[in-house]
């Protein structure tokens, strides 16, 4: 054989190895970070409370509303304890900007040390899509009101009278999550359900920050006959939201997604038009650019304000607890083009998100917009009996009473 050509094999056959070993380095890559994903969306459901529902207008499918619902999990399946004992389409969406500590709601911080903000990719977020319907055997519904019963204690009270129901989260079509740089994905129902539970933290390599908060100005929580007052004290407190879309990716299907958000940089300088950033390749800007149709929704389970002498959120209510207001926002979003605005929502987003300075100097590398709402209509739950509709025009109207500008 021709010691040329023999060579050439040679080079050939060891460039087939190297390229097979090459490709299969990057199989086992692929199918481990697949792993770790399914393992860290399984954590954050394990360890979490409560999360935000997303769901089609009945009479109006191309307007997202939103819901914020307590639950509980077993081997993978999702509980919940609703009235109603219909089934609807939903998308649960969590954040782990809601577990402990709780500390980190006073900086919008996301982690066992608080390094990273609730809109760093490093902040684990979780979005589930599927449909909600009542429990179909005594069997299903025992399981789910044991653990729902052992996570919030608080439901054994519940008035009986108020034809509370065991649901389960079914028919799981999408389970899409994003907990580090590199985007967000989807996972199988099968590497979810397959999946152990297991946080893969990506904050650790962080060195310490910093941080010297802004100065807010104190104003106390308003009674829960004062509507307008508590609806605007919600959203001006609140530092981060989910936000509902009509996913283009799914098909019209409603989903949410976790942004930080500011209203002004104290009250006093809200407006009660929150202000959010959406990077161009985040879904929630595709969808926005087909339909501009959204919903907000605010917990005061995330609120500093809210903590108790234990540290534990909402006064040591449940999130579900009447008592403890949520805020549903829905309407249009708009642009921030006015480079008044706009510079007032970069400051603002620098004092109360110090974690996060692409959402004060521009955006992100990738590009992206700054956008509001304009209110078209605002639900408001903090007391028994049921949420109330708050006046839209009064909502904006309301400024914070002088006497109590003091500051901290």
């Amino acid at each position: 054989m021709n010691l040329l050509i023999w060579m050439l094999m040679i080079a050939c056959s060891l460039a087939v190895s190297s390229a097979s070993a090459v490709t299969t380095s990057g199989i086992k890559d692929e199918v481990s970070s697949q792993t770790e994903a399914a393992e860290e969306a399984r954590w954050l459901v394990a360890q979490g409370n409560w999360g935000t529902v997303s769901y089609n207008k009945p009479d109006d499918p191309m307007k997202p509303l939103s819901t914020i619902a307590s639950y509980a999990d077993v081997d993978a399946r999702i509980f919940f304890y609703l009235m109603g004992g219909h089934s609807f389409e939903a998308c649960l969406t969590l954040s782990e900007a809601e577990l402990k500590p709780f500390t980190n709601y006073a900086g919008a911080a996301c982690g066992n040390e608080g390094k990273v903000d609730v809109e760093d990719p490093r902040c684990a977020k979780l979005s589930i899509s599927g449909i909600i319907s009542p429990c179909k055997n005594k069997e299903d519904c025992d399981v789910g009101k044991s653990a729902l019963f052992d996570r919030h204690p608080e439901m054994k009270e519940w008035p009986s009278d108020h034809n509370f129901m065991v649901y389960e989260l079914t028919a799981i079509n999408d389970i899409w999550m994003i907990y580090n740089y590199g985007g967000g994905s989807s996972m199988t129902l099968k590497e979810f359900k397959h999946a152990e539970p297991k946080h893969h933290p990506k904050s650790d390599d962080i060195s310490e920050v910093d941080i010297e908060f802004g100065k807010l100005y104190d104003f106390p929580i308003p009674h829960w006959d004062k509507k307008v007052e508590r609806a605007r004290w919600v959203v001006g407190k609140g530092l981060w939201s989910t936000i509902s879309t009509i996913s283009v990716r799914l098909g019209g299907s409603s989903w949410g997604n976790i942004r930080s958000t500011v209203d002004g940089v104290s009250l006093q300088s809200s407006t009660g038009k929150p202000i959010f950033y959406l990077p161009l390749p985040d879904p929630t800007n595709i969808d926005v650019l087909q339909n501009q149709n959204i919903s907000l929704q605010f917990s005061e389970a995330s609120l500093a304000e809210r903590l108790d002498d234990k540290g534990n959120s909402c006064g040591g209510m449940d999130a579900m607890d009447p008592l403890c207001a949520r805020v549903m926002i829905s309407g249009i979003a708009k642009k921030v083009t006015c480079p008044e605005h706009l510079k007032l929502g970069q400051k603002a987003f620098k004092e109360r998100h110090p974690l996060a300075p692409w959402l004060w100097k521009g955006g992100a590398h990738t590009g992206g917009d700054y956008y509001t709402i304009e209110p078209q209509k605002i639900m408001l739950l903090d007391y028994y009996g049921g949420p109330t509709l708050v006046d839209v025009q009064k909502y904006l109207d309301w400024k914070v009473p002088e006497l109590s500008l003091v500051e901290e």
